[in-house]
């Protein structure tokens, strides 16, 4: 039976020798300069995660087992997950053992789209600035949201925070009691056309294998 898009961590990503990621949500922006020296700037476009992988030397088997499914992901209308290796989990609970098995949700979303409370958070549980977190929304697809948190935030002994400011900016359709989830936050990305590095075997192993990425919300 043909694998299903996207691609999960343990289909796809986690099986790569990752030696070199890049992971960055770049801005969107357009300026311009009035003739009083003002400049003014707007948003053009949604800011999507984006980034560089690049794999480690490879005997010829490893790069046997991994190198079809790059070639799959390469395909029109194919997706993956992926994932920020540099950050795996809250700076302050990086494997999650502190958050267990707590059922984390949004709590609310500000009207201004830029601030999210969460609530199913262990009591007194401190996230901290740069932390990520990824929850669905939408349906038919899903969508995959992957926030970074701008500053610290602290459940109650509740479990509940107050607002946060995330970046990006929150898109339509997030809604309360949506599932967040904190360790191994993901988003749905492509390969982008043109971007693959086949490789060179040399002594016997492969090296220069890569690729670039960017998220889709489709």
């Amino acid at each position: 039976m043909p694998l299903a898009f996207p691609l999960t961590l343990a289909q796809f990503m986690d099986l790569l020798p990752v030696a070199v990621l890049t992971f960055d949500c770049p801005e969107q922006v357009f300026t311009s300069r009035t003739a009083g020296g003002e400049i003014l700037s707007a948003d053009i476009g949604p800011r999507l995660w984006q980034g560089t992988i690049e794999l480690g030397r490879m005997t010829p088997e490893e790069a046997a087992s991994v190198l079809p499914l790059i070639r799959l992901a390469r395909g029109a209308g194919a997706s993956f997950l992926v994932r920020d290796l540099s950050r795996p989990g809250p700076r302050l609970d990086p494997k999650g053992l502190i958050l267990g098995a707590a059922a984390v949700k949004i709590a609310s979303v500000a009207a201004n789209a830029r601030e999210i409370a969460l609530k199913g958070l262990p009591a007194n549980y401190a996230l901290s600035a740069g932390d990520l977190l990824r929850f669905g929304y939408g349906s038919s697809p899903v969508r995959y949201a992957l926030h970074e948190l701008v500053a610290p935030v602290t459940a109650s002994a509740s479990g509940v925070t107050g607002l946060v400011e995330v970046v990006p900016p929150i898109r339509p359709g997030a809604v309360a009691d949506a599932a967040v989830t904190l360790v191994n936050p993901s988003c749905k990305a492509v390969i982008v056309p043109g971007s693959y590095q086949p490789g060179t075997p040399r002594r016997g192993l492969v090296e220069g294998v890569g690729f670039q990425f960017v998220q889709t919300l489709r």
